[in-house]
């Protein structure tokens, strides 16, 4: 789990620094992305990641680019 774990927060890291640098992630798998990032909020506290959830536009705007 501990492995798991480093291995998601890295991705997400990566993921951060990404777009803090400005770079397109449109190739990404943007779904996988924000189901990572829940997950490991979710094993932090389930109610914060039923409250991130509730909040984000991400789905919504994933499932509006174009194909």
């Amino acid at each position: 789990m501990r492995a798991i774990a480093f291995r998601d927060l890295q991705l997400i890291r990566r993921f951060r620094n990404r777009i803090a640098h400005h770079e397109p992630i449109f190739k990404r798998d943007l779904t996988a992305d924000y189901q990572r990032l829940h997950e490991l909020v979710g094993w932090r506290s389930q109610t914060a990641a039923q409250w991130m959830h509730r909040r984000q536009q991400a789905t919504m705007l994933i499932s509006r680019m174009p194909t």
